[in-house]
């Protein structure tokens, strides 16, 4: 039903469009219009385009993105971008829907394409952005298109980039140093976000649910991990943002677990937006969690 509703929407905004390709064109006299899926890529956006460009997201904070389904008001208003960035890899199954019918493929920007992917389970993982590394080559990327849609404004875009290129190299730099010294190797999750943390930083995950924090584990799985955590000492879960506590609390009591958080930073919670969180504070502080379980 939702797959239906989404075509009947998608092709009643396609039917209007072409009424308001002259409006939306006469936008570019003012600041470029950037959509971003969700949290990581607004944050990325935010920190090069700053104040000259008008910025939106469409998943809100405090909400899971895997399963989030746009608006009608949203759809319409993602006509009107002159970026529109998002993740790729089915991580929002509904971009796919938006590409060349409401938005041209052209003004669209594929986070996905541009780094080096891993496979879980035969599935492509779409957790690019937990890597500090990868969210430079991104940015970077985001740099060059808006310096393509806002040719006037490319040295502010540069300079601007510059100074975030430099603070994602110095996280990438701290989790190397202090995850070098690590005397396991091995965490345990709630669900498997974090491949490309470990792929970069040499540790490995065993998860509780698959990719999608959803997809829950059978009592025969738990009885498993159970097991196997006792067998190898581990001492710590970690539990992310956003994600149930049910099934991490019944591992964690079962086999005497302390359990650390670890957050995916798909999106900040209203405590850490007041607090002025952003992806690279809470990066530090998945980090300092990290080290508690790997290097102490």
């Amino acid at each position: 039903m939702k797959r239906i509703i989404m075509i009947i929407i998608v092709l009643s905004i396609f039917v209007t469009g072409c009424e308001r390709k002259e409006e939306i064109a006469q936008v570019l006299d003012g600041k470029p219009i950037v959509y971003t899926s969700f949290y990581p890529l607004y944050f990325l956006a935010n920190e090069i385009g700053k104040a000259k460009i008008d910025l939106r997201v469409v998943i809100p904070n405090g909400v899971d993105s895997h399963h989030y389904e746009p608006s009608l008001n949203q759809l319409k208003d993602i006509e009107k971008a002159h970026l529109f960035i998002y993740n790729g890899l089915d991580f929002e199954s509904w971009t796919e829907k938006l590409i060349d019918t409401i938005i041209d493929k052209d003004k669209t920007l594929n986070a996905s394409e541009y780094v080096e992917l891993i496979q879980i389970d035969g599935h492509m993982d779409p957790h690019i952005w937990l890597s500090p590394h990868n969210m430079k080559i991104i940015g970077e990327k985001i740099k060059d298109r808006l310096i393509q849609i806002d040719k006037e404004n490319k040295d502010y875009y540069q300079e601007n980039y510059s100074i975030l290129s430099d603070r994602l190299e110095a996280l990438d730099r701290d989790y190397k140093e202090v995850l070098n010294e690590k005397k396991r190797d091995t965490i345990l999750v709630s669900h498997a976000a974090f491949s490309y943390m470990g792929e970069r930083y040499g540790f490995k995950q065993i998860s509780v649910a698959g990719i999608s924090p959803e997809q829950e584990p059978s009592p025969k799985t738990i009885a498993e991990i159970i097991d196997l955590v006792k067998e190898d000492g581990f001492e710590y879960i970690f539990l992310e943002t956003l994600a149930s506590p049910k099934t991490v609390d019944i591992i964690a009591n079962e086999a005497d677990l302390k359990v650390l958080i670890l957050n995916p930073i798909e999106g900040l919670t209203e405590e850490e937006e007041a607090k002025g969180e952003d992806y690279i504070s809470i990066m530090e502080e998945n980090l300092k969690n990290l080290k508690k379980a790997l290097v102490d």
